[in-house]
């Protein structure tokens, strides 16, 4: 992108704040953030907002070490995580309550979210699943994959498996938004 991506403004707003704002909307019991690259920087755009900061100094090792980190730094009684990417905007509160909501009536262990036929975040651990998240290299895959018995699947609309991460992708989607930058 040339920019970090996160703090680009779409609808008056940095995309990390958007994010936030949808999940700490969404009424989880705590939002961890878990940056590294500008970290500094996005700890600005979070300002005011009821989240928790998390350092990640291997963010150029892959996601894995942002699940590490995630997972390093849950409360010690968390029954369950929630993981999302700051990078998907136009998911909002109302979808992620789904996903808490679908593990309390259904507990399957994991809940995991597909787009038409992509399987992408947000998605929910149980507990028990904390050590292998905090072992991956990259995204989370192989826990889904090895876990399928114990996975239930939450159909999301296509659309909202918007990613920005070319500068195509967010004139696309100030576009959809439709209020500019």
């Amino acid at each position: 992108m040339g920019v970090p991506k996160l703090l680009l403004s779409l609808g008056g707003e940095p995309i990390v704040r958007r994010t936030a704002r949808h999940l700490c909307d969404s009424g989880y019991d705590e939002v961890v953030v878990v940056a590294g690259h500008e970290h500094r920087f996005i700890a600005d755009a979070l300002d005011g907002l009821p989240v928790r900061h998390a350092l990640n100094p291997d963010f150029a090792t892959g996601m894995g070490s942002s699940f590490r980190t995630g997972v390093e730094h849950l409360a010690g009684d968390s029954e369950a995580a929630m993981f999302a990417l700051a990078d998907q905007p136009f998911v909002t509160a109302e979808y992620y309550r789904q996903l808490p909501e679908t593990f309390r009536n259904n507990p399957p262990g994991i809940v995991c979210v597909k787009y038409g036929q992509v399987t992408a975040p947000p998605h929910m651990f149980d507990q028990e699943f904390f050590p292998e998240l905090a072992a991956l290299e990259h995204g989370a895959r192989p826990v889904l994959e090895r876990h399928k018995d114990r996975t239930v699947v939450l159909q999301f609309p296509e659309d909202l498996l918007v990613d920005v991460d070319t500068p195509e992708d967010y004139e696309r989607a100030i576009a959809r938004l439709g209020t500019g930058r």
